[in-house]
């Protein structure tokens, strides 16, 4: 492979990883804070009123698009790497986690915030409706909240990788054990939040 085409596709790699990394830090940061609330016994979390229009739309160019565009976008990117580079554990993890984060982020989206986009839920009541899907079973089975659980550590594994891999392309960054550190504790607590706030809201508590 020619040098200029090399360049090319480490370009487009970046773009690729930012369009992951970026949203979906985003998706992560906010959703922490308000878990953060529900742990410390808050009993309302999200915005009392609709979003507006405007929102709406940097809502979609920022967070849903780029990362619908990241998903549809790996499956070349992933054939591309498998002709060459060697397959590792890691990578394998990283891919089956990006599958499972992006059915979990679908589903949220579908479950939780299409209808408050739509006007068919109000945002006051994110709180109980998320407790109300946590907490339901069928056959005595908690089913949404265990998929909720498999969803949040795939987000955090998946967030706490993609940011490595960001900062592996700089030799500085790549060198340091402070950013190495820190890659791992975004995905540590994002998954230690995220996971106590489902296991809480599933037990009604």
């Amino acid at each position: 492979m020619q040098p200029a085409e090399n360049g090319r596709l480490a370009r487009w790699d970046r773009v690729f990883a930012l369009t992951s990394v970026a949203p979906l830090g985003g998706f992560v940061v906010m959703h922490a804070l308000d878990y953060g609330r529900v742990l410390l016994g808050a009993e309302e979390i999200g915005a009392r009123r609709h979003p507006s229009p405007a929102a709406m739309v940097a809502e979609a160019l920022f967070v849903w698009l780029p990362l619908a565009g990241h998903a549809l976008w790996s499956f070349s990117v992933w054939r591309r790497r498998r002709r060459r580079e060697a397959s590792s554990t890691l990578t394998l993890a990283h891919r089956v986690t990006g599958i499972g984060a992006a059915l979990f982020l679908t589903d949220h989206f579908v479950r939780f915030r299409l209808p408050i986009l739509s006007g068919r839920a109000h945002p006051g009541d994110s709180l109980l409706r998320l407790a109300a899907e946590l907490s339901s079973t069928r056959g005595g089975v908690p089913w949404i909240a265990a998929f909720h659980l498999i969803g949040t550590i795939a987000v955090a594994f998946h967030l706490a990788v993609g940011l490595r891999r960001i900062a592996d392309r700089s030799e500085r960054l790549r060198a340091s054990p402070v950013v190495r550190a820190s890659c791992v504790a975004a995905g540590v607590i994002t998954g230690v939040v995220g996971v106590l706030t489902i296991l809480r809201l599933a037990a009604g508590a």
